[in-house]
């Protein structure tokens, strides 16, 4: 349920969108994120995940038998009292806000100022495994409803609620070994990328630089070099757990495989929270950022070409569409966008036969190599940014005093696409944006397409809980209006995002991407993990009987 994506949108120096996996990245300082490229990932579900005991892969060792818990309305003791809760803050080796403490409104807000009205009763930043035990512990006696948050990016909230929020933002710290590194479940993005690319390494990710990097991982991780890599998710190699039963668990292909099958894409609340990962680490070269436009008419040629040359370029070349427009507006153009791990005269080359097939020059084009660290800042909105001010302003876990990343009000729907949209699909989803217009009330819609394929494709859907592995796109319809929009205005644009979503249902797979929680959708156990939610179901009878992790989605 978290955020999850990291992939976004692209920088202001480029002028183009794409989305790769994370929400929107926010108004860092300047233009927000969603106007400059499109939409951004994640919403994944921070550190909640998921697990399997007793459905064994073939030939996989046997996992150890979870301990079994009774169910939560079994083990209350009663609502809690204040001298519970400062019996809970004096367990703790982190700290807890309560209503009334100095930071608690800080505390309580997520990304999303759409849920500012929730108000937890209270937020335990844990600063580490056995703190996430004592909380769980908690929860169970006294029957408070738990939500847990690694960066607060929820498409839907749900990292928050009315009870206990479990917040691992304290477990932070990245150590970097051999072909590997350590991973706290409360890292941020920009800070991964921040200190493996001061060794040269990074993981597949997104762009989004404030979305937290156990959530964008437990819902698989679409990102801008997971055509070459593969998913986040397919980089995790262990994963330390605390499930529902308070047993802190390290987990790999060995020790509970079951649950570390489950973990690789089966997140969003369901048996436990994630404190540290694991993670195989890749090369972080030098690469090739591209920006290209065209005016609105080459609209359909841009997007039937692109369709056709995205998904099929090099492992190396990840490249996104972003139709948007003002609200109340008229799109100005269509945008192309990626980067390529791959040479750039290839890249260059490949670029023109694009063009030859839209069957016209574009009518602005960047092309330009960087390091890595700086392609990750332009794909994230924060070029030109320090890493401190590539975060949320504050002073409390995962933000900076330097912070300059805005939070912005949106809401987003998804769609895997395993077939080329036809021209009369074209036209719907081209129709979709000129609509816009049609709207007032201030804001901007978008429609991006983000090229899947490559490694990520190259993996069975059965080898983990990421059951999408037969996509050639992934398309986020997303909308935004003003923090303070009157809430009919709020239901113009939202109605224009389903209508987007229910006109392509003639040619979208039916998929949805897990970690661009949904609410809306009718069957999301299928559209989500597909043949897998069998085995996931499971998962959540053997490590959550008593399901102390609830919610709309759980299984």
């Amino acid at each position: 349920m978290e955020e999850t994506r990291g992939a976004g949108t692209y920088g202001a120096e480029a002028g183009a969108g794409a989305g790769a996996e994370a929400g929107p990245a926010g108004r860092a300082g300047g233009p927000s994120r969603r106007r400059l490229l499109g939409a951004g990932a994640a919403a994944a579900s921070g550190a909640l995940l998921t697990g399997i005991a007793g459905v064994r892969a073939a030939g996989s060792a046997p996992s150890p038998s979870p301990a079994r818990v009774a169910p939560v309305a079994g083990t209350a003791s009663g609502v809690p009292r204040p001298g519970d809760w400062a019996a809970l803050a004096r367990g703790l080796d982190g700290s807890l806000l309560r209503p009334g403490d100095r930071d608690y409104d800080a505390a309580r807000t997520l990304f999303n100022p759409r849920f500012d009205g929730v108000r937890p009763a209270g937020v335990a930043y844990c600063a580490r495994a056995e703190d996430v035990r004592t909380c769980l512990e908690f929860a169970r006696r006294h029957r408070v409803p738990v939500a847990v948050r690694s960066g607060g990016h929820s498409y839907t909230g749900w990292s928050s609620g009315p009870g206990l929020v479990v917040d691992v933002q304290r477990m932070a710290a990245v150590s970097v070994g051999s072909g590997t590194a350590t991973i706290g479940a409360g890292a941020k993005l920009i800070d991964v990328y921040d200190r493996l690319t001061a060794r040269g390494r990074t993981v597949p990710a997104g762009s989004c630089p404030t979305v937290g990097v156990a959530g964008l991982t437990l819902g698989g991780g679409v990102g801008v070099v997971s055509r070459a890599y593969g998913l986040t998710s397919d980089s995790l190699t262990e994963a330390r757990i605390v499930t529902a039963d308070g047993r802190i668990r390290d987990v790999d292909a060995r020790r509970d495989p079951d649950l570390f099958w489950a973990l690789r894409g089966g997140g969003n609340a369901q048996f436990g929270v994630v404190t540290e990962l694991r993670m195989r680490t890749h090369a972080a070269p030098e690469c090739t950022t591209f920006f290209l436009s065209w005016p609105w008419a080459r609209a359909a040629a841009v997007v039937r070409e692109w369709q056709r040359w995205a998904p099929a370029a090099p492992d190396g070349i990840w490249a996104n569409l972003h139709l948007a427009a003002p609200v109340g507006g008229r799109p100005g153009s269509v945008r192309v966008g990626g980067l390529a791990l791959t040479g750039r005269r290839d890249l260059e080359n490949r670029l023109d036969r694009l063009a030859d097939a839209i069957g016209a020059a574009p009518r602005s084009e960047s092309v330009r190599t960087r390091p890595f660290m700086d392609a990750m800042k332009v794909m994230g909105g924060v070029s030109g940014f320090t890493v401190a001010q590539a975060h949320q302003k504050g002073s409390l876990p995962g933000r900076t005093p330097q912070g300059r990343v805005a939070r912005e009000s949106y809401a987003a729907r998804s769609d895997f696409y395993t077939r080329r949209i036809p021209a009369d699909g074209i036209r719907a989803l081209i129709s979709r944006v000129e609509q816009l217009a049609r709207l007032s009330g201030g804001g901007a819609g978008s429609i991006a397409l983000d090229a899947m394929g490559g490694a990520v494709n190259r993996v069975r859907a059965t080898d983990t809980a990421f059951v999408h592995r037969d996509a050639l796109f992934l398309a986020q319809y997303i909308v935004s209006w003003p923090d303070k929009a009157a809430a009919g205005t709020v239901k113009r644009h939202r109605a224009w995002l389903d209508g987007t979503y229910d006109v392509m249902r003639p040619w979208a797979s039916g998929q949805a991407y897990q970690n661009y929680t949904d609410p809306a959708l009718r069957d999301w156990r299928r559209a989500y993990y597909g043949v897998n939610i069998d085995r996931l179901v499971k998962v959540k009878a053997a490590y959550d009987p008593g399901r102390l992790f609830r919610h709309p989605h759980a299984f």
